[in-house]
């Protein structure tokens, strides 16, 4: 009686187990479980964040996420709100798209994020009055520079170009100076001949360019030192690596493909920019400046960038001697399975073409 009562509790047991196992597969299979959310980082008034603006408004964040059975969310960077590393430290972004020199001295100190794919060229510009002495780099020793903000890309930009002419950037050396304003205020602050020299990021300076016949002394989009890097890359959160890496393949994806959207269509990009209200101005200028831009995007050439910078920076006393910046490197930029090197637009098939293979 003893042996049968045993086995009859042994088989309720066992349906029991089963019977659970069946609901959580169950539920795992009618998607009743909580749907993985990316929080994905974009702001308005800004030209060269046109592949976010791609991405979120012809879904390509949607359709790639929505292929591992994910969502995305939209957080946006409002201007006197949080800062991007604000919001990124307070976990309320997953991943999103900016001027990776902008957060290095951020990520040295802590900022838990890693760059995964470059995504443009070239959209920083140094400007001179017209009837300055100034003609390059090279004439830049005990000159003022006006700039965004004194950890803005246009910084670290110029002081590795200040290095390759002999110029001072260092604590020790230091033979410029840097003054922080804000972007809007930037040509007038040349203009009226509080600085010597303007660093701005389109379309601020383009259009200080046009309205006060400033003189260009350097741009990062033909410069030879910056022709082959990216201004602007893409990041995700440590968090979103750990817990879920299929979610941060897939936004790389999809601002790489939004990437290759803009270069193929910087004219129908402008005016989805405009009509959506995400950057005022007028269509022909914009859809001018976006096709000056190299919209071409590349994983490889994008670490090569933050590798260069990496470097040189430590070299100049920005990032920290004791840093390991061989370590830095390593986790600062990473590639995520499943993602090429990048991606082309045939505007005539409406289709999109991986790159594979390093274009180092």
């Amino acid at each position: 009686m003893k042996k049968s009562i045993h086995v009859v509790a042994m088989a309720l047991m066992t349906m029991c187990v089963l019977s659970s196992c069946s609901k959580k597969t169950e539920s795992a299979a009618g998607g009743n479980q909580e749907q993985k959310v990316v929080r994905i980082n974009f702001s308005t008034g800004s030209l060269c964040h046109a592949p976010v603006h791609v991405a979120m408004k012809l879904g390509l964040f949607d359709e790639e996420l929505e292929k591992i059975g994910q969502k995305a969310e939209y957080v946006q960077v409002v201007e006197g709100g949080a800062t991007l590393g604000e919001m990124i430290a307070s976990g309320k972004v997953d991943a999103g798209y900016g001027l990776y020199a902008t957060q290095l001295q951020a990520m040295e100190n802590g900022l838990p994020i890693s760059f995964t794919s470059g995504i443009h060229i070239g959209c920083t510009k140094y400007y001179v009055r017209a009837d300055s002495d100034i003609y390059s780099a090279a004439d830049l020793r005990g000159k003022t520079i006006g700039v965004p903000g004194l950890a803005d890309s246009a910084v670290m930009n110029l002081k590795r170009k200040l290095m390759d002419e002999g110029i001072g950037v260092t604590a020790d050396n230091n033979e410029v100076e840097f003054v922080a304003y804000a972007s809007s205020d930037l040509a007038i602050a040349l203009n009226n001949g509080a600085v010597d020299v303007i660093g701005a990021h389109d379309p601020v300076a383009t259009k200080g360019e046009q309205a006060y016949g400033f003189r260009k002394i350097l741009d990062t989009g033909i410069d030879e030192k910056f022709v082959k890097e990216y201004c602007c890359q893409q990041f995700v959160t440590h968090k979103l690596l750990r817990e879920n890496p299929e979610g941060a393949a897939a936004v790389t994806r999809a601002l790489q493909k939004a990437s290759a959207y803009v270069e193929a269509e910087p004219r129908a990009v402008a005016q989805l920019q405009i009509e959506n209200d995400l950057v005022a101005g007028e269509l022909d200028f914009n859809a001018a400046l976006l096709e000056e831009l190299n919209y071409q995007p590349s994983r490889s050439l994008g670490k090569k960038t933050f590798d260069a910078a990496a470097r040189q920076l430590q070299e100049a006393g920005i990032l920290k001697a004791e840093t390991d910046i061989e370590k830095f490197i390593e986790q600062g930029y990473i590639e995520l399975f499943g993602v090429p090197d990048g991606y082309t637009y045939d505007s005539a098939t409406k289709t999109y073409q991986e790159i594979n293979g390093s274009r180092a």
